[in-house]
């Protein structure tokens, strides 16, 4: 395998210090997986060793991985202090096991924290960092300031951050890049980056590029401070089993070439994987069973060719399969699988069962969907009814006939959730009920809200 041969090469030699001047490559790190993450149920995939986060030896193997990756630091999400929260012990363990293998890190502060209950407790976690886990000798630094990236900063207003920062570095003594459509953040923070870029509807990803790298310029000019520009890059995205949301296919590879070159085509200071391994986002470069060390290989030719001030040719990679030739519509209602793999359950949502699954290209005569879950249709599973979600499909023959089903149509859910289900109404249930199936984002024993601020990559037009 490629990445057994790259882990041979990797030396324990110490990191050089970096410069903002150097063209770094970065990636976002998620250090909260236990043994109740991996199922097919929630993921489009599982990693190649499945593993728990607080396991030393496997930070130390996900370290090796990301040295051949050509990755020069892991950005280590981090949810502050409070309660049962590992990202704090994680963080700590991970600064570590880098120092060893001459490996920096830096941290994502998750601005959503469910540890943080307004600004005053942001600030106490940023004073924390920067008198702790910064001074740590593998805590990635860039012409001596300490490196933090935010997730969500746009939770506060820019004037509410200049607050926070006048306490937490009043001096401007780390590097704060903010996230976000939203560059007037600027004002305070130090650098820019979009956590994602591949977004639904889908954007050109060069012009996006472009567009963002401009409004950081445009800042330097507006605020007389240089600001750093991070292009995002990401091989892919797959959330359809954790939201019902949307995927975008890797297509062998050539996607993230594509977002490589992008990337590169804008000029950034620095670049970001997302991710090494935001598995439930389907954003991972880390081994997978799927893929394989693929993309750690590719992660590894493309660094390279960023870092010498190259580009990425897409064309040497393969095409994706040419578009079928689409069939005449049927006569009778069909909803067709879209997904790779879709389940089949109980009732119209996914507080029910799992009935069965059935595979991409499956055709299922539609019985009807009832008027309050507009979201799913109500198929014939062979051996009786059964509900799909209905993004996740295409229906087709004639729509207009579909039939209104009643309310003893769709099963009564008992369950030790339904009085907690009830008091909240449909439409949030639909897309509640997948957002906080992302456990992996929230410490166990936490309450969350359902409208889970980690939905990260709907396209900015949708986010009202």
């Amino acid at each position: 395998m490629w990445l057994a041969a790259a882990l041979l090469a990797v030396t324990v030699t110490p990191a050089h210090a970096q410069s903002t001047g150097d063209p770094l490559v970065l990636a976002f790190y998620y250090p909260w997986y236990d043994e109740s993450t991996w199922s097919y149920d929630r993921l489009s995939d599982l990693p190649a060793e499945p593993y728990v986060s607080r396991d030393r030896g496997v930070m130390g193997r996900q370290i090796d991985q990301a040295k051949a990756a050509g990755i020069d630091a892991l950005l280590v999400a981090w949810y502050g202090l409070g309660g049962d929260n590992q990202t704090e012990s994680n963080l700590a363990v991970m600064l570590d096991e880098a120092n060893a293998r001459g490996f920096k890190i830096g941290v994502l502060f998750e601005t959503t924290s469910p540890f943080f209950a307004g600004p005053g407790d942001v600030t106490a976690a940023l004073q924390h960092l920067l008198s702790v886990h910064a001074n740590h000798p593998a805590f990635l630094r860039a012409d001596g300031r300490p490196v933090i990236f935010f997730w969500r900063p746009s939770l506060y207003s820019v004037d509410a951050w200049r607050a926070i920062r006048s306490q937490a570095d009043p001096n401007y003594a780390a590097i704060w890049i903010s996230e976000g459509v939203d560059t007037s953040y600027l004002a305070v923070f130090d650098g820019h980056h979009l956590y994602s870029n591949t977004w639904n509807p889908p954007a050109d990803l060069t012009a996006t590029n472009a567009k963002y790298a401009a409004l950081v310029e445009q800042a330097r000019q507006t605020t007389g401070a240089y600001k750093l520009w991070v292009a995002t890059v990401m091989p892919g995205y797959n959330d359809v089993r954790i939201r019902g949301g949307f995927a975008r296919d890797r297509e062998g590879g050539a996607y993230f070439a594509q977002s490589w070159q992008a990337a590169i085509a804008g000029r950034p200071n620095w670049i970001v994987i997302n991710s090494f391994n935001e598995w439930p986002e389907g954003t991972y470069i880390e081994p997978s069973a799927a893929f394989g060390d693929q993309f750690i290989g590719l992660s590894a030719t493309y660094s390279a060719q960023f870092k010498s001030g190259g580009t990425v040719t897409v064309a040497a990679l393969a095409a994706p399969p040419p578009t079928p030739t689409p069939l005449p519509p049927p006569t009778t209602l069909t909803a067709f699988v879209d997904a790779d793999l879709v389940n089949l359950r109980a009732g119209p949502g996914v507080e029910y069962d799992i009935t069965g699954q059935v595979a991409a290209g499956a055709a299922l005569p539609i019985r009807g969907r009832h008027p309050a879950y507009p979201n799913w249709w109500q198929v014939d599973a062979g051996d009786g009814p059964a509900w799909v979600y209905a993004p996740l499909v295409t229906a087709a023959g004639p729509l207009d006939q579909a039939a209104a089903l009643a309310d003893g149509d769709v099963p009564v859910l008992v369950t030790a959730e339904t009085a907690a289900v009830e008091t909240v109404d449909t439409e949030t249930v639909d897309t509640g009920s997948d957002l906080s199936l992302i456990a992996p984002r929230v410490p166990s024993g936490r309450a969350v809200p359902l409208l889970d601020p980690g939905f990260k990559s709907i396209h900015p037009a949708l986010a009202r």
